[in-house]
């Protein structure tokens, strides 16, 4: 037998929105006694033991639009402390990253993947890949930044350590100038929840019409001429791949952000995180989180090297001749 009732989950979920209006705005909550009752009522793939689960979807219950739905299975909660560690994890993890961008939630999923044997960052990783061993890896990285807030309890706490989420957040997933922490996923983190708490925080990251972002970004290639750097030295490739094609829908996408990627760095010295960052926000081949994902893994993958030509090339010519 269940330790709370509906009322008590219900009870419990009112004084837990006071504190976080943008959740109270924007999701709607329903809980059930089993997790058969999900599987039953739609919710595919749940585990057995799972507590909660966050769709992200518009629901329109005829007085108001819901960006999405939070579950809980009141049966694999042990009591209120498991209980509101459930909801800050489906709350403010699950939809929290959703308050980034496209562009910086790939890069937050990148940062947290390429975290995978950091010390403080490892016993995470380990717990969430024998629970959804059967997962994607953006999945996967999602859990482990969602099991961040279990850990955060109340907003003084948050006040105090979220005015460093934005440097963590900045050095980490967009510069990329040093690994992740678990230090900065906590600061991270609180920052997306004090961020739902004083409403500076809104969903950014949106269900997508690829087909229709795609359209927007083939037909924005030709205005990158005018451009600089990256920018430019995309149109150039992108434009040449197209008339060879015939048309963009015949383009390999990969294959012009591969050319893009060498030229940027191992001709131009471009830094790899930015070069990262400008082609998901321009490549037609970059749209979903997927996309950028297994382009940010290609730039990671590719950036060593192509530094090293670069700075070799920037190295002087020895003067060989013999003197006389």
């Amino acid at each position: 037998m269940s330790k709370l009732t509906r009322k008590d989950a219900e009870a419990i979920t009112k004084v837990f929105l006071q504190d976080y209006p943008v959740a109270r705005q924007h999701l709607t909550f329903i809980f059930r006694k089993t997790a058969q009752e999900l599987s039953s009522g739609g919710i595919a793939d749940i585990l057995s033991t799972a507590k909660g689960i966050y769709v992200s979807e518009d629901i329109f219950d005829g007085y108001r639009l819901y960006r999405g739905r939070v579950y809980v299975v009141l049966e694999n909660v042990r009591n209120r402390a498991d209980f509101l560690a459930t909801l800050r994890h489906e709350t403010c993890g699950h939809f929290g990253i959703n308050t980034f961008s496209s562009i910086e939630k790939s890069a937050l999923l990148h940062s947290i993947i390429k975290s995978r044997n950091e010390p403080s960052i490892e016993q995470s990783w380990n717990v969430v890949e024998n629970l959804y061993s059967d997962r994607s890896v953006d999945v996967q990285a999602e859990e482990v930044f969602a099991r961040v807030f279990e850990h955060i309890q109340n907003i003084p706490y948050l006040e105090f350590v979220s005015v460093h989420g934005p440097d963590a957040f900045r050095e980490t997933c967009i510069e990329y100038t040093r690994p992740l922490q678990w230090k900065d996923l906590l600061y991270i983190a609180s920052m997306v929840a004090h961020g739902l708490h004083d409403g500076s925080r809104t969903q950014q990251h949106f269900p997508q019409d690829h087909d229709l972002i795609i359209a927007n970004r083939v037909n924005n290639i030709d205005s990158l001429r005018n451009s600089g750097g990256i920018s430019y030295i995309f149109w150039r490739h992108a434009d040449t791949a197209i008339r060879k094609a015939g048309n963009a829908d015949d383009v390999n996408w990969r294959n012009v952000e591969s050319m893009v990627i060498i030229e940027s760095i191992g001709t131009h010295g471009q830094k790899p995180a930015d070069v990262a960052n400008q082609l998901c926000e321009i490549s037609p081949g970059a749209i979903s989180i997927e996309q950028q994902l297994a382009l940010r893994k290609n730039i990671s993958e590719l950036a060593p090297g192509l530094q090293t030509q670069y700075t070799k090339k920037q190295s002087p010519v020895k003067n060989s001749s013999l003197e006389r």
